[in-house]
């Protein structure tokens, strides 16, 4: 009985580690992770970063559900909740409908230039 138990556990706790690491590069200015309830977004160019909006892409794109953020200062980090990201119809997302595909971000920084990143979702 306290085998099954150790092994349950052990299985549990490996499925649960592994979400949110999306294969990044290290150094990118954009840095993008997600879970069951939030998608963080962290801001690592160097300067701050304006008009940013991240996407959630789903499967076949049908459709796209966007969330504005504005500005994300310098090494700043936020948590979207997946509730707040709404389709372009009004319909808020939800993992029991949608079966995500990416995670997108664009912005620009103070400097004119444009950011994006985009990672598989995980």
């Amino acid at each position: 009985m306290r085998f099954c138990l150790v092994v349950g556990l052990t299985l549990l706790m490996g499925s649960c580690s592994s979400q949110g690491v999306a294969s990044q590069d290290a150094n990118a200015p954009i840095k993008i992770s997600t879970s069951q309830m939030y998608v963080t977004v962290r801001n690592d160019s160097g300067l701050a970063l304006n008009d940013v909006e991240v996407a959630i892409i789903p499967m076949g794109r049908t459709t796209v559900f966007n969330k504005f953020l504005g500005r994300l200062e310098n090494a700043e980090s936020r948590n979207v909740m997946l509730g707040d990201f709404i389709g372009r119809d009004g319909t808020p997302f939800s993992l029991r409908v949608v079966k995500p595909r990416s995670v997108e971000v664009k912005g620009k920084d103070v400097n004119g230039r444009d950011h994006a990143a985009e990672v598989p979702w995980q």
